[in-house]
């Protein structure tokens, strides 16, 4: 790993890696052919683009790297001069792309020359099941290095293809979640982020709440204040919920209510279960709703999560 960098780690649909501790997620895609996408960004830009494709047999890694290799072609065609990063583990290809322009420097105003760097990393893994593509963009006058930062992306990379749970985490969440579900969307705001997994047409919905002592004030409970939450979403209509006792949120079907049910009939789900906790050492508040068909489907939940 390369030393000297405060670094984070980013875990999202089926990879992990090292990042500098001040880039964070800013975009997110599932893209046709199965395919994922992210862009890291630090506080001024855009800092790193990464592109995905994982498959539970070869890929045609063939065409697929042809048609990357093209789009890295079209990006540093103009480069004054290019090397390539060794020391990195097996299955990583980069090349450091240096673009030298005239800038006006701030203080004198005298134009001199500055560089800025484009780093483009291809990643295959020993069994072809698995494609990474990766941009890393730096600006003059940058503190990061692009070998140390690209030594640190990859020295720590990971997929997690044949594991049982698949790690998710940016931002102040993480949690692990059953490899079978599959992101479907997602709320992130400063001070709530929401994240929904379907399964078989069942709904995995998860809320983590920052800083919970503000809101619950004056004796009111989690269960209570979640219950209302939960009855004002409107992805969620069919059940009413109410408060119980130790993170346990109840519900009922609501009454003469049909048009709330086209989506429990749709997907032929409907039962619930819902629960809440607070965790202190984060100061945050975490909720789950789990609509699903029968009782063995509750075994699905992680068991991070079975609170």
């Amino acid at each position: 790993m390369a030393e000297g960098i405060a670094s984070r780690r980013i875990a999202w649909n089926g990879v992990s890696f090292l990042a500098p501790g001040n880039w964070e997620m800013a975009i997110y895609k599932f893209m046709r052919g199965g395919a994922s996408r992210i862009e890291l960004e630090d506080e001024y830009s855009v800092r790193m683009e990464a592109e995905w494709l994982a498959s539970g047999t070869a890929l045609a890694m063939k065409q697929i790297l042809a048609r990357y290799e093209r789009t890295s072609r079209d990006l540093t065609v103009r480069a004054d001069r290019g090397e390539q990063i060794a020391g990195l583990p097996e299955g990583w290809f980069a090349t450091r792309h240096i673009f030298s322009e005239t800038v006006s420097d701030r203080k004198t105003r005298a134009l001199k020359l500055a560089d800025h760097d484009l780093v483009t990393a291809f990643f295959v893994s020993p069994d072809s099941r698995l494609f990474c593509f990766v941009l890393l963009h730096f600006l003059p006058g940058d503190r990061e290095k692009p070998r140390d930062v690209m030594r640190l992306v990859a020295s720590e990379f990971r997929h997690h293809l044949n594991e049982q749970y698949t790690p998710w985490q940016l931002f102040d969440i993480k949690f692990e979640i059953p490899r079978q579900f599959v992101p479907e969307n997602t709320m992130f705001g400063i001070g709530a982020k929401m994240m929904s997994f379907r399964w078989k047409l069942r709904r995995f919905l998860l809320w983590y709440y920052s800083c919970p002592d503000v809101f619950l004030k004056d004796g009111v409970k989690p269960e209570e204040w979640v219950a209302g939450q939960l009855n004002g979403f409107s992805k969620i209509r069919g059940p009413v919920f109410s408060p119980g006792r130790n993170g346990e949120i109840l519900w009922k079907r609501r009454s003469r209510f049909p048009l709330g049910h086209i989506d429990e009939i749709t997907r032929w789900c409907f039962l619930y279960k819902a629960r809440c906790r607070i965790d202190r050492d984060r100061n945050q508040l975490i909720v789950w709703v789990f609509s699903y068909r029968r009782s063995e489907d509750l075994e699905m939940i992680p068991p991070g999560l079975r609170f």
